[in-house]
């Protein structure tokens, strides 16, 4: 007779039970948590990334202007600011004279090379923007 009325209330049974639709609810909710984390995250360092690719561009825009000029004039600059809509990104042009043997060192006297620098900085960038080039002399 148990087993007669177990059937017949377990036959008739659909749906889920209390205890399924709470797990469910715990899963979703951790799955959401998780999507809306990325989403915001991923926010808020978008605007990092629009400021990078300005600096990045700052960057070659200020390295070719170095590079393009005559070999004595590529000199350094102090940091100063751009101008504009560009005022919060300051840049710093070094040029040091370089010997073949180590790129990298300054060199105490004149040469035929420059190791031409570039730094752009802004407030929220973590770390300045920073590009390179060797200036050869070929006169």
């Amino acid at each position: 007779m148990l087993t007669k009325l177990k059937k017949l209330l377990t036959k008739n049974l659909k749906g889920f039970t209390l205890v399924e639709v709470i797990v469910s609810l715990v899963v979703i909710a951790v799955v959401m948590y998780a999507a809306i984390a990325v989403f915001i995250t991923s926010g808020v360092k978008g605007v990092n990334v629009e400021i990078y690719t300005i600096a990045q561009a700052l960057a070659e825009a200020k390295l070719e202007e170095a590079m393009v000029k005559d070999f004595v004039d590529a000199t350094s600059e102090s940091e100063a600011s751009f101008s504009g809509d560009l005022i919060d990104y300051s840049y710093e042009v070094t040029a040091i004279y370089v010997s073949t043997e180590a790129l990298d060192t300054a060199y105490g006297s004149a040469t035929d090379y420059k190791k031409i620098s570039i730094l752009i900085r802004h407030p929220q960038l973590s770390n300045p923007i920073s590009l390179e080039s060797i200036r050869a002399n070929y006169d």
